[in-house]
């Protein structure tokens, strides 16, 4: 069984002990509006830049949901999940990062239903995103372990990601994160981490 927290724990620590820079400021994103509108795009224009694909609803559903009230956003506390920023000092967003259930993703999590169940005990880690100009600096590193954290205090024991079999560095980036692959489907590798309460500190950059 996974203990959950109440609500009332997981809206009030914003869990940012995890050391930046001075230039940066890492924070979750509660509401829905301007600041869900701007992340989403955020995303959406990394993706375009790293990935070549433009907007398609069926594969952006989640980030849509950052724009819907906590019932129906997948990354809100509500359902176990959590979304975070990095913005520099005028307020640009440089990196994102995000965890939810697996549950939201039913094809996820049917594929590995002798592994995870139904998916809604499984913490899956989407959109960590570092803008062009901002990588090689530590921010993917500090924002997976504040994922991992963050995932272990909402009673998750095990993370999901997927990355595209393509994303040479992004693959290494998880593998030397402790993710283990369990499948490989030419164009997706899937990865699985047994998350732990002795997490490493990530030093600051």
């Amino acid at each position: 069984m996974f203990a959950t927290p109440s609500l009332m724990d997981i809206e009030m620590t914003d869990a940012i002990d995890l050391e930046f820079s001075p230039d940066f400021h890492l924070y979750p994103l509660h509401d829905e509006g301007g600041a869900g509108a701007r992340t989403r795009q955020f995303c959406l224009d990394v993706i375009k830049e790293f990935y070549g694909f433009d907007y398609r609803p069926d594969w952006h559903g989640d980030l849509d949901s950052l724009l819907m009230p906590p019932a129906g956003n997948h990354f809100s506390s509500l359902h176990r999940g959590g979304f975070w920023i990095v913005e520099n000092r005028r307020g640009d967003i440089i990196a994102t990062t995000g965890i939810r259930h697996l549950g939201w993703k039913p094809n996820c999590a049917a594929l590995f239903s002798d592994l995870y169940g139904d998916g809604t005990g499984i913490a899956s880690l989407w959109r960590q995103y570092v803008r062009k100009d901002m990588r090689g600096r530590g921010l993917g590193k500090k924002l997976a372990a504040l994922g991992e954290k963050e995932a272990l205090r909402r009673g998750y024991e095990r993370m999901y990601l997927h990355a595209s079999s393509n994303a040479s560095a992004t693959v290494g980036f998880w593998k030397s994160r402790g993710y283990v692959a369990i499948a490989d489907d030419d164009e997706t590798i899937h990865f699985d981490k047994l998350l732990t309460h002795h997490l490493p500190q990530v030093a600051t950059a």
